[in-house]
């Protein structure tokens, strides 16, 4: 097994500089790098083509340019080539014998959820010498693989951490201005069931409302990756190409757990012709002709493991649980994939972000509430919406308070907009661009783009 192909920074330092990846980051106006902070070992979960190639080598390059760290103790893999769980354990003992003896060793590992038993491996590793001096990182691309892997690796010394594209805030982060990114900074976390606190800090990100609701609308085509979002910075446009590539990982992702291209079409077009309602997995079946409700059940949870969408369900209020059998709304977890699954299905790639824009808003809201009540890749034991005669469109458990958020893509909107006011204490809506905090009634009302740009 040939390392120095996949490592050429062995022979000459410089040559991480001169890596495609390393260089088209280096390369940009504004650039997105990444930083190793510590030495643990982690395993990194995101959907294709999010970026996490390119954050392995430049935390590669971070090492070996910043850190000045010996290249030769630095070793990157791509497992897509390998079959087997062994393989991996070849690939570090192969490492063994060409890095430095007494040194601490980086071992990055990509794509490695994608081997049968890989978690095999990984606990092979960790429990042996073969784990001394050694940092490992590993990065997976499906969320059902790695779940099931992960549970067979309790109690070990490694964890795992989530890559998602950028949510608006981080967005915000990297292609903001200067005093916004400032601003940002000084916000820290917030806790949405402190009212009082969430409108002090709407308030000082107000004064950038114009910044604000124009980079909203760029987010809104581009969504969270990078790829898209520098086109539309440096030509104007997501590229065709650009929507197919994402695509066409999905569709080779879904081949490789042996589904059908059939039913997956038919289940994206119930999800983008129900966008922000409500639907049951028998009118899904029904209208796509797939014939059978669990089909439908099947390919959305196989479209969240691939950490395409979110599911949404009711909650049964009395007793905070989710209501599975009942109705359930599904969401994009990016603005970005709305466009590439609508362009699939109608056979033409282009922006379609003008299109259901207040239902794509819904999206990016859910999402942003989905980063704070994941509990291992699930948000169905905090993250609802509410349905008596009518719907409250989120319901976030936070500190085991419940905080009813309502989305109206209006520019007037007042107290009448917010379904079952009555039943929260803690109550936000989100408008288009109306502000104002009725501090009596815990009742806050925020630009959509002002609430994201805190989450």
């Amino acid at each position: 097994m040939d390392l120095t192909l996949q490592n050429p920074w062995w022979k000459s330092r410089l040559e991480i500089v001169r890596d495609e990846k390393v260089n088209e980051a280096l390369q940009k106006e504004v650039k997105v790098l990444y930083k190793l902070e510590d030495r643990s070992n982690r395993i990194i979960l995101g959907p294709r083509q999010v970026g996490k190639t390119s954050m392995l080598k430049l935390l590669i390059y971070d090492l070996i340019i910043n850190k000045d760290i010996d290249p030769l103790n630095i070793c990157y893999f791509s497992c897509e080539p390998l079959r087997y769980k062994n393989d991996i354990v070849e690939v570090i003992k192969e490492f063994e014998k060409l890095s430095s003896k007494d040194s601490f060793k980086y071992i990055f590992l990509d794509e490695v959820t994608q081997i049968p038993e890989w978690e095999l491996a990984i606990k092979l590793i960790l429990e042996t010498r073969l784990s001394k001096n050694k940092m490992l990182v590993a990065t997976g691309s499906n969320a059902l693989l790695l779940k099931k892997g992960s549970e067979r690796l309790p109690g070990r010394n490694i964890s795992t951490d989530l890559f998602l594209p950028l949510s608006f805030k981080e967005f915000l982060r990297k292609f903001g201005s200067e005093g916004l990114r400032q601003a940002l900074e000084r916000l820290g976390g917030i806790e949405l069931c402190h009212m009082q606190k969430v409108n002090k800090a709407a308030l000082s990100l107000s004064i950038f409302s114009d910044e604000l609701e124009s980079k909203f609308n760029l987010y809104l085509k581009t969504g969270g990756y990078l790829k898209a979002i520098y086109e539309v910075l440096e030509k104007g446009r997501v590229s065709e190409e650009t929507y197919e590539i994402y695509i066409n990982w999905i569709l080779g992702d879904l081949a490789k757990l042996g589904k059908s291209e059939y039913i997956f079409k038919s289940v994206l077009m119930g999800i983008i012709k129900n966008y922000g309602t409500k639907f049951s997995l028998h009118s899904i079946a029904k209208d796509t002709e797939i014939g059978s409700h669990a089909s439908v059940a099947d390919y959305l949870d196989v479209l969240q493991s691939l950490l395409l969408i979110n599911q949404l369900f009711q909650l049964e209020y009395n007793k905070k649980i989710p209501l599975f059998r009942k109705e359930r709304k599904s969401y994009f977890i990016d603005p970005l994939l709305y466009s590439v699954c609508k362009g699939y299905i109608a056979g033409k790639y282009q922006d379609y972000s003008e299109d259901s824009r207040e239902s794509l808003i819904e999206g990016i809201i859910c999402e942003a509430l989905a980063r704070r009540a994941r509990i291992n890749l699930d948000i169905s034991s905090s993250l609802w919406f509410y349905l008596k005669k009518k719907e409250t469109d989120f319901v976030l458990k936070e500190t085991d308070k419940l905080i009813g958020i309502e989305s109206k893509w209006q520019n007037k909107v007042s107290k009448s907009d917010f379904n079952n006011f009555s039943l929260f204490k803690n109550r936000i809506l989100l408008s288009k661009r109306e502000f104002k905090f009725d501090k009596k009634n815990g009742f806050l009302i925020l630009p959509a783009y002002l609430f994201l740009g805190m989450m």
